[in-house]
């Protein structure tokens, strides 16, 4: 039995990890060098039963597709104890819009370049973090996440997205959703509390809970995060009149709008959020349900190839 599973979303790449799939496959071949499997996906969270599957027979599961077929092989992998096996790997083949956690990790984003990382095989753990929240059927569940949880205005403009043709290409498909939900959305009045401290009710327009260091196709929203400090980044913008939010839509991308009025940056290994208004939530670039939810760190962490 090969050490690798390859658990491919034939939808990423807005369908053309699936139409050219022979040519994909036959390019990893020559750069992994070793054998592997291959599972494709086939509808929303059945890459999570492929991973579980894969875990009892393969060493290593490899994603490939985008974020959100990421996080989808992550909770195949893990469970409350942490991971199913203390060798099982996570491996990443970036074929999806966004990309963003594994700008963190520094991996390249080309087939060759992902593929010989998966072949190096050198590892880093990373912390695993989990949120509880309501989901749109309004069950109360569990997701785990390795890259960042959002709250607020981001959650709607990843739904515009994932709505959307993509024909603009990953960045200008993000960017001109934020700018155009950002122009609609009206704030909502959120109750926050970290590490069990004093409740704080804000007039948000969005909040990140981050582990990595970036969302949205490159918006490079918690600048200071990293992946094996046991905390997440905390940062919060509020309430804010369209012309400030315009100004804050042209320092995303670099992070420099951390150091603007009306956003706070800090840490926190809890937060607890509620509101009396229907608020949004999102994990890796999908939306997943809405308040209340609390996001913390588990204690645990993944290995992951990079």
């Amino acid at each position: 039995m090969p050490e690798l599973l390859l658990v491919v979303n034939p939808r990423s790449a807005g369908g053309a990890t699936g139409r050219n799939w022979t040519e994909i496959e036959s390019r990893l071949r020559q750069h992994i060098g070793g054998p592997f499997d291959v599972a494709f996906t086939q509808h929303a969270g059945h890459a999570t039963l492929l991973a579980r599957e894969g875990a009892d027979s393969h060493d290593c599961i490899v994603a490939v597709g985008g974020d959100g077929t990421t996080n989808e092989v992550v909770n195949g992998l893990v469970d409350d104890g942490g991971p199913l096996r203390p060798d099982l790997r996570l491996g990443i083949i970036p074929r999806g819009t966004g990309a963003d956690f594994v700008r963190t990790l520094g991996l390249p984003r080309d087939l060759e370049g992902a593929a010989a990382r998966i072949a190096q095989g050198n590892v880093l753990e990373v912390d695993l973090a989990k949120v509880y929240f309501r989901d749109f059927t309004g069950h109360d569940t569990v997701r785990f996440f390795i890259n960042e949880g959002e709250i607020g205005l981001g959650p709607a403009a990843c739904q515009a997205v994932n709505r959307s043709s993509k024909r603009l290409g990953p960045r200008l498909t993000y960017m001109w959703c934020t700018l155009t939900t950002m122009l609609r959305y009206r704030d909502r009045w959120v109750t926050l509390t970290l590490d069990g401290g004093e409740p704080r009710r804000i007039h948000l327009n969005n909040a990140w809970l981050a582990n990595g260091q970036y969302s949205g196709s490159g918006i490079h929203m918690a600048p200071r995060a990293r992946l094996d400090d046991g905390l997440l980044d905390v940062v919060i913008i509020t309430h804010m009149r369209p012309i400030e939010k315009m100004v804050r839509l042209r320092k995303l991308r670099s992070g420099d709008f951390v150091d603007q009025p009306g956003v706070s940056y800090t840490t926190a290994r809890r937060i607890e959020a509620r509101s009396e208004e229907e608020v949004l939530i999102e994990v890796e670039g999908e939306p997943i349900g809405m308040l209340p939810a609390t996001f913390e760190m588990t204690g645990q962490r993944l290995k992951v190839v990079a």
